[in-house]
């Protein structure tokens, strides 16, 4: 699509979380839409929006969804918003500014701010980084992650360590699949286990519950506040079985 097009693009949900990378996300993409390219790779439909100010977003479209047999269809691009509004609430891991936008021609999406990385992957730096992974094995947990590969912890040009692709996340089913293994039964620290405990007390307030009911069902907020519970409890991740809690493919 060329910008003739004239292409509006409108925030659909307003939140009442936010960091200073949110804002100036939000300010950015208040510019025009210059082209969207098609990115072939990847189950779902994907598409790179380019701004006319010279910045990128990935837009994963709710039309473009790849229908699951156990996840509501239509629902993958609001369990992304989700996700990043829960890493707002403990502050970790590090995800992209995401937000829902509605496109003319397109409908309804998620857009997300392009990351510059080194194309590497978990393996690669895993070693090295090992307690910040644990936090990302944490959210993991938490957000119920159906889908935690190698390649979607990313390192860019600063060295700092993303998590993108969160579109599986909160079914109220135990359906965890990770490539941690090796981290995670490390222990949990009790600045980290503080940490969760703080967030509880956020979701549990009525503003945010109201924000998580336009993108997940109750039933999903209630079990996700139960794993907080279970884990603040056991002060632990729950046993899994490679065999079982793996994706495929690793990358």
């Amino acid at each position: 699509m060329k910008d003739k097009d004239n292409l509006n693009l409108k925030i659909v949900v307003n939140s009442t979380l936010s960091n200073s990378e949110y804002l100036e996300f939000e300010n950015l993409i208040q510019s025009n839409i210059n082209n969207i390219y098609s990115i072939p790779k990847g189950s779902n439909n994907n598409l790179l929006i380019e701004f006319r100010n010279s910045n990128y977003a990935i837009f994963k479209p709710k039309l473009g969804e790849r229908p699951l047999s156990d996840f509501p269809i239509g629902s993958l691009y609001k369990r992304e918003f989700a996700s990043y509004l829960f890493s707002i609430l403990l502050g970790w891991p590090n995800i992209p500014p995401t937000t829902i936008v509605e496109i003319d021609k397109i409908g309804l999406g998620s857009l997300q701010k392009i990351i510059s990385n080194k194309n590497v992957n978990y393996f690669d730096i895993s070693k090295d980084n090992q307690e910040e992974f644990l936090r990302f094995a944490v959210f993991d947990y938490l957000t119920n992650n159906a889908d935690r590969k190698a390649g979607h912890c990313i390192l860019d040009e600063s060295n700092k360590i993303w998590s993108i692709d969160h579109g599986v996340t909160f079914h109220e089913t135990f359906k965890l699949r990770t490539i941690m293994f090796d981290i995670w039964e490390n222990n949990i620290s009790d600045k980290l286990i503080n940490e969760v405990k703080i967030a509880k007390v956020k979701l549990s307030q009525q503003k945010n519950k109201k924000l998580f009911s336009k993108l997940i069902s109750e039933i999903e907020i209630n079990a996700t506040i139960s794993r907080m519970n279970e884990f603040l409890t056991s002060k632990s991740l729950p046993i899994i079985n490679q065999y079982e809690n793996i994706p495929w493919p690793l990358i």
